[in-house]
């Protein structure tokens, strides 16, 4: 039974690393965000919060590219739709 117990001190410990490090995370983001980034780790942004004239012509090549499938995707759907009518 004292592994029972092990168990759940096991639990409770990472819950509560995993609220702590979250806790951080959010009061800091910006500290930790640019950390990652120094490092190499490129983090996903929101697209209402990307700054387009600060991208290089790659990233600027994947986002218009993936809005041209988008468009695609809503006009094929359109199309689709208009047909079974």
């Amino acid at each position: 039974m004292k592994s029972n117990g092990n168990l759940m001190s096991g639990i409770l410990l990472g819950v509560g690393m995993s609220v702590a490090a979250y806790y951080y995370y959010m009061n800091n983001k910006n500290k930790v965000d640019e950390f990652l980034r120094s490092q190499g780790i490129t983090l996903p942004e929101p697209a209402a919060v990307k700054d387009y004239t600060k991208m290089n012509l790659e990233e600027l090549v994947s986002t218009k590219e993936q809005i041209e499938d988008l468009i695609a995707e809503i006009e094929h759907n359109l199309k689709e739709a208009g047909k079974t009518k």
